[in-house]
């Protein structure tokens, strides 16, 4: 495994996930979330890329990226208080899509092929 494309995968997938905050008029922490949603997506791609081999196929990235994004995202949901929060309920789908797009590129850029 290709340790520095994992980690720029995961980077650059959390600051996309990440970056709707700054059109947040009333948000007071706008650095500080998009801190945490880089952050996010590069745990999402090392647990992921810990997960596969490099024989994996792209449906295995898929599922591990899908667990992984999905419960990072139930965290931060369960975190914002759930469903009483305004904004909350969609952290968890985002969450899901961002860990099957970082699971379907590690597969096919961070492992070498023989």
């Amino acid at each position: 495994m290709n340790i520095t494309v994992v980690l720029v995968i995961g980077g650059i997938f959390g600051s996309l996930d990440g970056v709707g905050i700054f059109f947040a008029k009333d948000e007071p922490f706008k650095v500080e979330i998009f801190i945490a949603a880089i952050l996010k997506g590069i745990l999402v791609a090392l647990l992921t890329g810990f997960s596969l081999t490099g024989s994996s196929t792209w449906w295995q990235g898929v599922l591990f990226g899908l667990l992984y994004g999905f419960a990072f995202a139930l965290v931060i949901f369960l975190a914002k208080g759930g469903f009483k929060s305004k904004d909350a309920p969609y952290v968890v789908p985002s969450g899901a899509i961002l860990g099957i797009l970082i699971g379907l590129l590690l597969v096919n850029f961070a492992f070498p092929k023989a």
